[in-house]
């Protein structure tokens, strides 16, 4: 009997090609989905919250069909879940092993500080901030002629961060309840040999324990954030272009990270300090589909499908 796979979003409208409006990763997407076709799977789409029941069903699901999809009269039950959701309302803890990714893996990629308690020998110095005390106590074990960074511990996209001297990060004002990091800030100032001229952050896309997609991005003129959102600009890097000691920890990384969570779709940001020392900076768990006009959008694609695989055979 046929396996069935479903990516999972929590608010998307189904249609024959609910992906029309996604550019140039249309493509990706379509031949995301017709590559599970050719490997034996139903491939199938859901959205809404209103549409799931636990364990594993999903109803008013749109099921892949050569070049489009269309409406499921019946409800579907998933081997395998490819989570598209964002957020943390899904998924539900007991379909664990089931899911790409785990619930516990995205609380852990959307919580800094706990990051810093799984990887903190390859972060740069950092300090959980709970109040202005906090903030106090820890601006005085930086020193005061250098940068440092107060960022929402739970933020994303760059938004809320700031990069500034101990003296005017110590007027930031900590509401109560809310959580931050306080971080040594790194100066990638002088790059990354023949990637990156100055200040940057480089990504790697790890999928079912293997690297399959890389690029940097830059700050736009006058600013220190990286992130596309704010402005910054993004290029592909070709795998055998990584250095070689981003490798190196980046597999000490999934050795701590795949055995614990079931080889999760992940992203790890670096920062290079002095051309060869790097530093993490963040992991992600919500991951970009590539476009179609990236080297790596194949290899990302047949590895996202033998982790989906790992978990159709549990």
């Amino acid at each position: 009997m046929r396996k069935n796979i479903v990516m999972y979003f929590r608010k998307r409208p189904l249609s024959h090609d609910p992906f029309a409006t996604f550019g140039t990763k249309r493509s990706v997407y379509h031949k995301f989905f017709q590559q599970g076709v050719l490997r034996g799977f139903n491939m199938f789409i859901a959205s809404g919250e209103e549409n799931y029941r636990s364990p594993l069903l999903f109803r008013n699901a749109f099921m892949y069909s050569f070049d489009h999809f269309e409406p499921y009269k019946q409800d579907v039950y998933a081997d395998a879940v490819f989570d598209r959701s964002g957020g943390l309302r899904f998924p539900p803890k007991e379909i664990g092993s089931k899911v790409l990714n785990c619930i516990e893996f995205k609380q852990l990629c959307n919580d800094k500080n706990a990051q810093k308690n799984i990887l903190g020998k390859y972060m740069p110095e950092s300090f959980c901030i709970h109040t202005q005390g906090d903030l106090s106590a820890c601006i005085k074990k930086f020193n005061r002629r250098s940068k440092i960074v107060l960022k929402p511990a739970r933020g994303m996209q760059g938004k809320g961060i700031l990069i500034d001297a101990p003296s005017k990060i110590a007027q930031f004002h900590i509401e109560d309840g809310s959580e931050y990091t306080l971080q040594e800030f790194v100066d990638t100032s002088l790059g990354i040999p023949k990637i990156a001229n100055s200040h940057h952050d480089l990504r790697v896309v790890v999928v079912d324990g293997e690297i399959v997609l890389s690029h940097v991005r830059e700050p736009k003129r006058g600013s220190l954030l990286a992130n596309v959102a704010q402005g910054g600009s993004i290029r592909e890097i070709p795998l055998d272009a990584i250095p070689q000691f981003i490798q190196t920890v980046t597999q000490e990384i999934q050795s701590l990270l795949d055995k614990k969570y079931d080889f999760p779709l992940y992203s790890i940001d670096f920062g290079i300090k002095n051309k060869t020392t790097p530093f993490v900076f963040e992991l992600n768990d919500q991951i970009g589909f590539p476009t179609e006009t990236m080297v790596g959008s194949e290899l990302f694609i047949q590895r996202t499908l033998d982790s989906l695989k790992r978990r159709v055979d549990k």
